[in-house]
């Protein structure tokens, strides 16, 4: 199947809004993201189709929980699996991606180029070292403890603003010190049986 289709599929599946330049943007970055790839470890999945059915997918779930978000901070960004297909859906949000390995920051920073992405900010950091950014929604995919999480990228979000942590359905829920937890949302993938989850934490003080 071709990789717009794959795309299309998975967009309409979690009713995202798009249009023909979102699906181009977004082959885009498979296709160089499977190039680097060859010669450069970024995700453990080689082939494109693979990447867009078990990796994009989760961009797309994504995409619901932070309309209406200004800041959004993707932790431990890896090669921009949510954070890029995140901006070029939500052209309006701004979007720092912080990860701590050069060579998948580089690669980000190479798809902004290519696509001219706007209010886009690609960061070689540890969370930890970095001033506090007030983001509305940090967004958390394969990082450590849920623990880890809010230790760590906590007082980064803004008071009023929310933590979304994407874990395997196995996962449960901790208690946070100033967070509140609001949703326990499982879900699965196209074509998956495997068993996911999302949990929304506010931050209240």
């Amino acid at each position: 199947m071709k990789l717009s289709q794959l795309i299309d599929d998975g967009l309409r599946h979690f009713q995202v809004p798009y249009n023909e330049q979102n699906i181009a943007h977004i082959v885009y970055y498979v296709e160089e993201l499977e190039k680097w790839n060859r010669h450069i470890n970024l995700v453990g999945l080689k082939s494109a189709e693979a990447v867009v059915k078990a990796l994009l997918y989760d961009a797309f779930f994504a995409d619901r929980f932070i309309k209406g978000s200004r800041t959004v901070l993707d932790l431990g960004s890896g090669a921009g699996i949510l954070s890029i297909p995140l901006k070029i859906l939500n052209s309006d949000a701004n979007i720092i991606s912080v990860d701590k390995n050069m060579k998948k920051i580089q690669f980000q920073r190479h798809i902004a180029r290519g696509l001219g992405l706007k209010n886009f900010a690609a960061l070689h950091a540890k969370i930890e070292a970095l001033d506090d950014m007030e983001a509305d929604a940090l967004l958390v995919k394969a990082f450590g403890s849920m623990e880890m999480i809010f230790e760590k990228g906590g007082r980064h979000i803004r008071q009023g603003g929310r933590a979304l942590i994407m874990k395997t359905g196995r996962d449960k829920p901790v208690d946070a010190a100033g967070f509140m937890l609001e949703e326990s949302i499982p879900y699965t993938l196209p074509l998956s049986e495997k068993g996911l989850r999302i949990f929304i934490y506010k931050k209240i003080s």
